[in-house]
């Protein structure tokens, strides 16, 4: 999964899946350039792009951060409680930032 928007990380995301596997794209804005035989034809990916998770996906990839022990506390750069909701989606707007989280 690609949540940077950034073409070399989609790039990695792609060469990183294994033949049958599947790719979500979600992160905003660029563009991105594969070899089209070698990256996703002769490996049979499917790529999933999506603006937004639903209910589930949301509940999946969770799953997938506890199961595997990801270590949030590296890859979060911004915390916000929910009243500084305006001001974080301010900033992350301005798509200058890394990741952010809110918390309770």
């Amino acid at each position: 999964m690609d949540c940077t928007g950034v073409a070399e990380a989609r790039v990695a995301a792609v060469r990183s899946a294994g033949t049958w596997g599947r790719v979500a794209l979600v992160g905003e804005g660029g563009t991105t350039t594969f070899d089209i035989s070698q990256h996703l034809l002769r490996r049979q990916l499917t790529i999933h792009a999506s603006w937004t998770f639903s209910a589930m996906g949301q509940a999946e990839c969770a799953r997938f951060v506890v199961d595997r022990k990801v270590p949030l506390k590296k890859l979060l750069t911004h915390r916000f409680k929910l009243d500084e909701a305006d001001q974080a989606y301010r900033l992350f707007d301005t798509q200058t930032t890394g990741k952010g989280v809110f918390v309770f």
